[in-house]
């Protein structure tokens, strides 16, 4: 696989450093927390390389844009320990598919919430509409053709 030059920097990078400067390079101001650490030492005992290990780090803290969450990192390293990952460009490229099936996922059910709500608007029109002809239909006063033109000025809109 051809990579490019920041790409091969990168992976040099994750080959290199400690587990914890990595965590400390991507934590805010405030440095890690306690938390952060137990979810290092958590994934460490899967047996993942250090390489493949900062890679899980990255991208939960940057590509997933999540805090170090044991379980979450627990189940990619399991994964990853299933699937036999010993490089960081193996842990990037499943990074990078899975990031991508994310993304595609998370389009479709924007399409289906924003489909569902139009339903249920259109739904809530048509119950409004229906009250609307039988109230007018149980009014004495109504006639069948005042009733008919009252149906069809309420549908022309």
């Amino acid at each position: 696989m051809d990579i490019g030059d920041k790409e091969y920097e990168l992976i040099q990078h994750f080959n290199n450093v400690t587990l914890e400067v990595m965590l400390n390079e991507l934590s805010d101001v405030t440095g890690p927390s306690k938390d952060d650490y137990e979810a290092l030492e958590h994934v460490s005992k899967y047996g993942l390389p250090k390489g493949v290990l900062n890679v899980l780090i990255y991208y939960s803290m940057v590509v997933f844009d999540t805090k170090m969450s044991k379980s979450f990192m627990g189940k990619i390293a399991i994964d990853w320990a299933r699937k036999k990952i010993k490089t960081p460009m193996e842990a990037m490229e499943i990074s990078k598919s899975h990031h991508e099936k994310y993304r595609e996922w998370a389009k479709v059910s924007e399409k289906e919430d924003r489909e569902a709500k139009q339903s249920s608007q259109l739904n809530k029109i048509e119950s409004t509409r229906l009250k609307a002809i039988e109230l007018a239909a149980s009014s004495p006063s109504m006639s069948d053709d005042d009733l008919g033109k009252f149906v069809r000025d309420l549908f022309k809109s």
